[in-house]
Order: C-alpha cells, then structure tokens, then sequence
C-alpha cells in the first residue's frame, strides 16, 4: 500500500515555488488546469493576484521541495473554489485526491457549505478525481462543474486539519534538512 502524500500550506512569501511549479506544466496541461491557453505572464499575474489572507495553497514536495503538486482554494460570497494540477511525474500516485481531500477540510473548517472545481470534460484525470472523491459533476458544452456539499466543522475535522499540517510541515523539515546534509558532504 502506497503512503498518502503529505500536504503543507505554502506562505504569501513562498509565491515563487507555485508560480515555478505552474511554468513547468506543458501548454496542454495549463490549458486544462485554467480552462484556457495561459502564457508565462499569465501565470505570473495570477499567481501574485493570490490573496493570501482569504484564500489557502497546499502543496506536496518531491524529495529536493520543489512542488510537484498544488491545490489553490479560492473563496468568495460563501463557497470555495478549487483548482489542482499536478506534475506528470506525481500523477497517479494519489497526490490530486490528497490535495483535493485537504482543501475540503480547509473548506469545511472556514465554514463553507459547498466547494466547486470547474474543467474542461477533456480533462478526464481531474473528472475521474472528482468522481472517486464524491463530487457531484454537471456538464454543460466543453465544461463541467464538479461540486460538494461539506457537512458543518466539528472537532474531528479541526484535528484532522490541523494533523495534516504538522505532518506536511515535518515532512518538508526533513528533506530540507536531508538537502543540506547532502550539499555539505558533496567535495
């Protein structure tokens, strides 16, 4: 059985690592993630468009921290709104659904009611994703929306949320710490 991908809130003051993790994606994959063609510029604007006081970014490192996956939860007006894109080399490896789960947490826990994800249905690993975590999917043309109602915070998600954190958080500690390990036995 495959570990399930740890997950740590990314600061205001580490923008730099979403936005390189956004530019590594192809063309295609930016094209699926915002539902349209987005340049390097684009990419820029809406990663420092990126309220960091309202909204939440989760990321899962690889072994030497750089994103290989990411999740921006957007909320506005009572929802939340999800947008994941992972790396070619972490697909299929759960981090999609892991990063999705921990959004849903954060969701329920600020008290939203329902959280949407919107993509184009060509996009079919994130409809497969939506579908194996319970989201309800409407489609309309070349778009779906795939949505959940959360059930009210409690104790248990709290926790759970607030567990996930320090694990992801202990988890970067330590390959930080194994980089800088290494750079320092290397002649």
């Amino acid at each position: 059985m495959a570990l399930k991908a740890l997950t740590r809130e990314l600061q205001a003051d580490e923008r730099k690592q979403l936005l390189v993790h956004l530019l590594a994606l192809s063309a295609d994959d930016r094209r699926l993630r915002f539902e349209h063609a987005l340049s390097d510029d684009g990419l820029r604007h809406y990663v420092d468009g990126i309220d960091f006081s309202r909204d939440a970014v989760f990321v899962v490192t690889g072994d030497n921290l750089a994103v290989v996956g990411a999740a921006h939860l957007a909320r506005s007006d009572g929802h939340a709104q999800l947008g994941v894109s992972v790396l070619p080399p972490g697909r299929g490896q759960g981090i999609g659904g892991t990063l999705l789960e921990r959004s849903a947490a954060r969701a329920r826990n600020w008290g939203i009611r329902v959280m949407f994800m919107n993509c184009l249905v060509e996009n079919a690993p994130m409809m497969h994703l939506a579908r194996r975590q319970g989201l309800n999917i409407v489609v309309s043309g070349s778009e779906a929306e795939a949505f959940v109602r959360l059930p009210r915070a409690d104790l248990g998600s709290l926790a759970t949320e607030a567990v996930s954190e320090h694990l992801g958080l202990f988890d970067y500690a330590q390959k930080a710490h194994w980089l800088a390990l290494q750079s320092r036995l290397r002649p």
